[in-house]
């Protein structure tokens, strides 16, 4: 249930009803493209339905020529239910004084699997045709939800669980998919069996019927009571389930800090709080689905045993007895169904509202909609006195802006970097530029055009990115290059891995370019994954790159290796570097020094060396600090 926690959830909610409906009709909206199948489906199913009040006549029609013994001669009249007396000697056009026989007595009792088997013929088309619907409607439910975790920005991740993403987009997809078809089955079936069974009763005897449903108002005392104890079970579990997959997903992104710090046994028992928890809240539930059936099945056999003393006291034959407690007993499986119903809707509701959450949010950054897709930009960048805060969670800006009347134009083809202490606001411009965010105050432009009237994508395709947190899918060398471009041929890739100094130890590997870079590239050391993604940022030659330090963590020799095939990758590109160690960008067409979200100066090395008091402490640091360290 959107923006709800389990210790607020409560099915006593009048909301709850209004939020079904809501589910019903969302639900509603994804079955349409199928209606035809899922209409079909229903058709059938109520013909599964219908059946059996048709079979329980055929029951009588076989029980009046069997259990009359050897004597039974087809000119006998049958009363059947609804149909009244028929003669089947008249009918086939036989003699009266036919007798039964042994093989009338077996053509009859052939009747009996056939009539079982049609009914759940019928009930098995409608549970396929159900079932391919549901399977559609839970796969498009999927793409959708995973479309919209797409669409967010990165603000939104800040803030989210990746855990509980993974299981609103496959758990409770599939919750909804596996509730939503009982319930369909349920609601469109069983009241149906229940009433033609029942058409079938009063027909055959109505006081015998009616006193024994006399005892039914009584199965619902139970079942209220039990569906008050367990209100919460099933919308815990729901929550526990999302908590569960949070535990498992942060310790297996995180198991190197878990080994390193020897933390197995906290994980462990981080997970086994969850699991216990949600096991218990399972037990729970499916204690209150399970012991409906059993008390509705105990209550409701006082109605036989009261028939067969009814029987008994009306001298009724056996064979018009058996129709009668057949017929009883087929009622009892539906009403049992029937009466999970509620249990099953609110959990169905639990499921589809984290569902309908993730799939109603707005992105909080979107394409304008008379945005354009931009072609290849010049590369010329500019920030018109941006300012801009974060948010926490909840959308409320932090008091303190991330950066302040930012006013900074870039030409294209030269070389920028940004120096300056942590929280100067180098990475925010970075964001900027990419619009991960929006500015509060003024405009980014690209090549003279606000990037807000831009697609993101055809903006974002002319920027390249080679950070010092590299990233690699777990996937081949090759497709991880290619990711940069995923049309690039195969020389192409090799081409674009000779100039990352990245083809020399590829070649080295024995699977080559198949071999698998494992789980965010672990099967590379620190160096190879830079060269892996530089490659990729050669691949995409985009006019604007973004180096976030990507040599900062590297050794000497790879920091060397690296730094060439920065080189290559940057000309004739507008490169904007954040820079940790001065020595990389002395060279820059012009260095920007920040701190607290400002500018301080600007300007090439040797100018800011003689006139920024910031830049000079920042230079002394290091210089001192790379003194020590070749001493």
């Amino acid at each position: 249930m959107p923006g709800q926690s389990p210790a607020s959830f409560k099915l006593s909610d009048p909301r709850v009803a209004d939020l079904a409906k809501q589910t019903l009709r969302t639900i509603w909206k994804y079955v349409l493209p199928y209606r035809g199948r899922f209409a079909l489906s229903i058709v059938l199913g109520m013909l599964s339905a219908v059946f059996n009040g048709v079979m329980l006549i055929g029951f009588q029609l076989i029980f009046s020529l069997v259990l009359k013994g050897k004597t039974r001669t087809l000119g006998e009249a049958v009363d059947l239910p609804l149909l009244g007396e028929i003669n089947l000697a008249k009918m086939l056009g036989l003699d009266a004084d036919t007798p039964v026989g042994f093989s009338g007595v077996m053509i009859a009792c052939a009747f009996i699997p056939v009539l079982i088997f049609l009914r759940g013929f019928f009930a098995y088309l409608s549970s396929y045709m159900q079932a391919w619907v549901t399977s559609k409607v839970a796969y498009q439910l999927r793409n959708d939800a995973f479309h919209s975790v797409m669409r967010q920005s990165p603000g939104f991740f800040n803030s989210a669980r990746t855990g509980e993403l993974m299981q609103t987009v496959t758990v409770q997809t599939a919750s909804v998919q596996r509730n939503a078809m009982q319930l369909v089955q349920t609601l469109a079936q069983r009241p149906l069996t229940i009433i033609s069974i029942l058409v079938v009763l009063f027909a055959q005897d109505w006081f015998f019927t009616l006193m024994s449903l006399v005892v039914f108002p009584a199965c619902l005392v139970p079942i209220v009571r039990i569906g008050k104890r367990v209100r919460k079970s099933g919308a815990r579990e729901e929550y526990d389930s999302r908590s569960l997959m949070v535990a498992m997903q942060e310790s297996f992104a995180g198991i190197r800090l878990v080994k390193a710090y020897a933390r197995e046994s906290h994980a462990e028992e981080r997970f086994a709080t969850t699991n216990a928890s949600m096991t218990r809240n399972q037990v729970r539930w499916t204690k209150a689905v399970e012991l409906v059936g059993p008390i509705v099945e105990t209550v409701a056999s006082l109605g036989i045993a009261a028939g067969l003393v009814y029987a008994w006291d009306r001298g009724l034959e056996a064979e018009n007895f058996f129709l009668l407690v057949m017929a009883l007993t087929q009622i009892y499986p539906p009403v049992k169904e029937l009466s999970r119903v509620q249990m099953m809707l609110q959990k169905t509701t639990v499921a589809a509202g984290m569902v309908f959450e993730l799939l109603e949010r707005s992105p909080d950054i979107k394409d304008a909609p008379d945005a354009v897709a931009a072609a290849r930009a010049r590369g010329a960048v500019s920030f018109q006195n941006v300012t801009f805060h974060y948010r926490d969670a909840h959308g409320v800006k932090k008091d303190v802006p991330a950066v302040t009347k930012i006013d900074l134009q870039l030409e294209p083809g030269k070389f920028y970097a940004f120096v300056g202490p942590s929280g100067a606001g180098k990475s925010t411009l970075y964001s900027l530029l990419l619009r991960f965010y929006d500015p509060d105050e003024g405009a980014v432009l690209l090549d003279g055009r606000d990037i807000r009237s831009l697609t993101q994508a055809s903006l974002r395709e002319n920027i390249g990115v080679v950070s010092q947190d590299t990233f690699l899918f777990h996937d081949t060398l090759r497709e991880n290059i290619r990711y940069g471009r995923l049309d690039a041929t195969e020389e192409e890739i090799i081409a674009a891995a000779k100039k990352a100094h990245a083809h020399e130890f590829i070649e080295k590997i024995p699977a080559g370019y198949d071999a698998i870079a494992g789980e965010g590239g672990c099967n590379l050391s620190g160096g190879q994954k830079q060269r892996i993604s530089i490659a990729r940022a050669i691949l995409r030659d985009a006019p604007v790159l973004l180096l976030d330090e990507a040599t900062s963590a590297l050794d000497t020799e790879s920091e060397k290796i690296i730094q060439e095939a920065i080189h290559m990758l940057s000309e004739g590109k507008t490169v904007v570097a954040i820079a940790h160690r001065l020595s990389t960008i002395l060279e820059a067409d012009q260095i920007v020094v920040m701190d607290q979200g400002r500018i301080l100066d600007r300007g090439t090395h040797s100018e800011l060396l003689t006139r920024c008091p910031l830049y000079q402490k920042l230079y002394q640091l290091q210089h001192s600090s790379e003194d020590k360290t070749a001493a």
